[in-house]
């Protein structure tokens, strides 16, 4: 039986109060930053094809996981777009093109993890932040919503390497 990825709760409709375009450099960021939605959708990606052969299961965690990032990434796109930036894969401020050298490629079982918990850790820290930053209270609560899931992804993977046998992690 497959894992549910995402909280119980709904998502709050893709709105803004007053359209600003101050709050497009975090909204880039947890777009398409450094460490960001697209990178998390990425480095899942990776992480499941090459745990897939050892560790089938898992790979399919990682996978279901990697598809919410990606309704993260739509609705950050649309979040960028209603407040008038455009969602390219350039990151907030200053502005940084993606590129592949934002994951981390560990093929180890623990290693990878432990790195996508830890991305997971930060990633609720940065939406808090983006959330205190960002002056609009439908962007806010759509924020502290999507951490809701980082946080279970955060369980989720503290699980995974406690059944795997990994060292236990801190986060």
């Amino acid at each position: 039986m497959e894992k549910r990825c995402q909280c119980e709760l709904p998502y709050p409709p893709v709105e803004v109060t007053c359209p600003d375009p101050r709050w497009l450099p975090p909204l880039r960021d947890l777009y398409a930053g450094q460490h960001s939605e697209l990178s998390a959708i990425a480095q899942y990606c990776f992480q499941s094809f090459v745990l897939s052969r050892d560790h089938g299961e898992l790979a399919k965690l990682l996978r279901s996981i990697a598809i919410v990032e990606m309704h993260h990434l739509e609705m950050l796109g649309r979040l960028i777009c209603l407040c008038g930036g455009v969602p390219d894969f350039a990151g907030g401020s200053p502005r940084r093109w993606w590129n592949g050298s934002c994951l981390n490629y560990r093929q180890d079982l623990c290693g990878a993890l432990a790195a996508s918990m830890a991305d997971e850790t930060a990633a609720v820290d940065a939406y808090r932040r983006a959330a205190c930053l960002i002056g609009d209270p439908k962007i806010q609560e759509l924020l502290r919503r999507i951490a809701m899931d980082e946080e279970l992804h955060v369980r989720l993977l503290r699980e995974a390497l406690a059944q795997c046998g990994c060292p236990r992690q801190q986060g």
